[in-house]
């Protein structure tokens, strides 16, 4: 049974001359280059205040207006079993103070007409500059007395838990989260990946005491950035923060010479640098049903911001898939090939481990053909120096970007944070056009053998692993594809593991029947002849309420309402005709939107799968809320799919993942778990549906009806 309730410098002057108009220019060539500009960067000040802690001061009058930001520098740490903890750092930070509750924060900010928000190393805000005294009283109370209270944090942690979850249907989150744990490996902080598992071991303690640790004056950075002087910069540093010591807490040593935090445990930061592969690897996440292959090849690269070859690799990253429609792979698999609507790569320096990743999403039946023209393109830019043209448009690109953030003096704060962060020349930014015109072909060639590692390197995709797996195995050295789950672990069809194959010999249809086995058998579901199912929820707050009514074999009605104010009602006449009314209007569902209606207006569709011309595969067993589940993937007749999953022990249906259409255009994914079965007329009913994606709630049935007739006028389009 499914329910559908309801994003400062111009580059040079031209000067025309008469004379020149009739010249003749060789326009095969591309043009010599000037020099390299002068680069004036705004003036700032800095100074360091008695506890350690480092002020940056950048003034700025063209508006009213100040910003704040303090940043802690806080390497990357292994969470071990519990990871997660650290995403939910940032917002919990504005989620309740010593002086302020998270509504009251809120409202306070809300007043003063400023921007806040947080993350993991800190704290940004942002205000007029007559309120920004006032920002700033908010501002200290984050960073010196966040609370972290428990009843923000369980909410916290249950947003965090939606997004792990809705992660699973996600090619390109699958694509990223596995991508990075291929890259780094599980053991370095970088590969750690958040699981529905590690968070169930996540507590406030572990995140609080982590803010504890982490946020101290000799790690921190205070910017202030806008309409303020130097003298009047000091005077609110050394006002806010020149007394603040940190949070006092005990720390002792394991024998490993680690800090050992109480409730935290201890602070092993990343180690080595992680190793290349091998050879190639070939790694794929099946995703049973998908049209396209979402494709990153991917590798970590000995790459700090301070490596005197870094801006090298920037240019030969932006000549090979950096950002301009002209890189090798956009031109490549887009435009010669046809393959994608876009392909990129990144290269990152980070000064504990940089990274290399490209890739695009393609067609199954060219997922091969794309992967191999991304190998290809790594091992021709290693091979053959870049053209004259392809460096000059490199340089012009980076240059004017580099320009146009000039204009921001946001952007002084940050150059001067980056270089005390990342030790940085105190002329990096200064000279930075003069360093990058002078960077040659034979540079990039060089840069390219010592970053770019196509033969060392894993090639990940995530897409249908029966359409598209066995083609890649010629990208392997070995012809082997390893199987890995969204969260980045080998699938070994092990009990211990998170996937399991289904008893041998057992079927899709056979999980199918045992579901309608469970609920009362086909002779009792069959006898339903209509239902009227009512269920209470909220929207924003409000109460609401939410009506089915289905007529076999498929006309379907839905109204909700807040009060008696009508949010939506659905009418569906089981044929080529339904509409959608609310309080914006009335609208006539066609297309996709027509067959998604058509598709769920069964009461029990499982039924009547063959008439549908559904296909219907199991695809093993896994973990939904702690129990064992069959998963069966449906595809549907228009190309599309959905997966449900059915309770081993009772049979049950327990969730249904679905894509759906919105208005506007794209898909979102929908995730419906049932629950508390209760038997009506012979037949079981989930009285609690929640859902999420889209518009996400909470239905408890008040009241279930069968074969009780409902009035036609209730699926009558006309």
């Amino acid at each position: 049974m499914n329910s559908k309730p309801l994003h400062t410098l111009t580059l040079a002057a031209t000067l025309l001359i008469p004379a020149m108009m009739t010249a003749q220019v060789d326009r095969s060539k591309a043009p010599k280059p000037g020099p390299a500009p002068e680069v004036q960067l705004g003036k700032h000040e800095t100074f360091t205040l008695p506890n350690g802690m480092r002020v940056i001061v950048v003034e700025d009058h063209k508006a009213p207006i100040i910003s704040a930001q303090v940043r802690f520098d806080i390497p990357p740490i292994l969470q071990g079993d519990r990871v997660g903890y650290k995403d939910l750092v940032g917002e919990m930070l504005t989620s309740g103070t010593a002086r302020h509750t998270k509504e009251q924060f809120d409202e306070r900010v809300d007043g003063l007409g400023a921007q806040v928000s947080a993350s993991s190393n800190g704290i940004y805000a942002t205000s007029l500059t007559d309120k920004f005294k006032d920002v700033m009283d908010l501002v200290y109370e984050v960073v010196a007395s966040a609370t972290f209270p428990s009843e923000e944090f369980d909410k916290a942690k249950t947003r965090l838990a939606s997004q792990v979850q809705a992660r699973s249907d996600d090619p390109d989150q699958i694509g990223e989260v596995v991508g990075q744990a291929l890259t780094y490996g599980k053991g370095h902080p970088y590969g750690e990946v958040t699981t529905m598992a590690s968070l169930e071991k996540v507590d406030r303690k572990q995140a609080y005491q982590y803010y504890r640790y982490f946020f101290r004056p000799e790690r921190g950075y205070l910017v202030l950035v806008g309409d303020i002087t130097p003298a009047k910069g000091r005077e609110m540093a050394e006002h806010y923060f020149g007394n603040w010591k940190g949070a006092e807490l005990a720390v002792t040593k394991d024998e490993q010479g680690h800090d050992v935090v109480k409730d935290l445990g201890p602070i092993i930061p990343a180690g080595k640098q992680p190793r290349l592969p091998h050879e190639v690897r070939v790694a794929f996440v099946d995703r049973p049903g998908s049209a396209q292959s979402v494709i990153r090849v991917v590798f970590p690269v000995e790459l700090k911001p301070n490596d005197p070859a870094a801006l090298q690799a920037q240019v030969l990253n932006t000549i090979l898939g950096g950002g301009v429609f002209n890189a090798r792979l956009m031109q490549n698999l887009r435009e010669d090939k046809g393959y994608t609507y876009g392909a990129y790569s990144t290269l990152t320096s980070d000064r504990w481990c940089g990274s290399f990743g490209a890739g695009c999403s393609v067609r199954n039946e060219v997922t091969d053909s794309a992967a191999a023209e991304i190998m290809k393109e790594l091992h021709r830019i290693r091979d053959d120096k870049v053209t004259a043209d392809e460096l000059a448009l490199a340089k012009s690109y980076m240059a004017g970007s580099f320009a146009r953030s000039l204009e921001d003096p946001r952007t002084v704060a940050r150059f001067a944070l980056n270089t005390y962060l990342n030790d940085l020349p105190k002329d990096y930014y200064a000279t930075y056009l003069k360093q990058l015109d002078a960077i040659t072909a034979d540079e990039i060639q060089q840069a390219a053998q010592r970053f770019l590692h196509p033969d060392s390197c894993t090639v990940l995709v995530v897409g249908d692993k029966e359409q598209v797996a066995k083609n890649l195995k010629g990208l392997s050295p070995k012809g082997n594809v390893i199987d890995f789950d969204a969260n980045g672990d080998i699938v070994r069809f092990d009990p211990t593991e998170g996937a399991t194959p289904a008893p041998k010999g057992m079927t899709a249809q056979d999980v199918l029947d045992a579901y309608i086995k469970a609920i009362g058998g086909k002779a009792a579901v069959q006898k339903v002849g209509n239902a009227r199912l009512r269920y209470g929820t909220t929207v924003q707050g409000m109460a609401a309420t939410l009506e089915e009514r289905f007529q076999q074999p498929n006309k379907y009605g839905m109204e909700m309402k807040v009060g008696d104010m009508l949010l939506q009602r659905i009418k569906y006449d089981g044929g080529e005709k339904a509409k959608v009314e609310s309080f914006m209007g009335d609208k006539e569902l066609v297309g996709v939107d027509l067959e998604e209606m058509q598709q769920s207006a069964y009461l029990f569709p499982e039924l009547r799968y063959p008439e549908l011309e559904y296909s219907a595969r199991l695809l093993g067993i896994v973990d939904i809320n702690g129990k064992k589940a069959y998963r069966v993937n449906v595809k549907t007749l228009p190309g599309g799919s959905f997966d449900e999953y059915y309770d081993v022990a009772t049979g049950l249906k327990v969730r249904r993942k679905d894509f759906q259409s919105q208005d506007g255009g794209g898909y979102v994914q929908v995730i419906t778990d049932y629950g508390d079965y209760r038997a009506v007329d012979g037949v079981l009913f989930p009285f609690s549906l929640h859902q999420s994606g889209g518009m996400e709630m909470t239905l408890t049935a008040k009241e279930i009806l069968v074969n009780k007739g409902i009035d036609a006028a209730v699926f009558s389009v006309e």
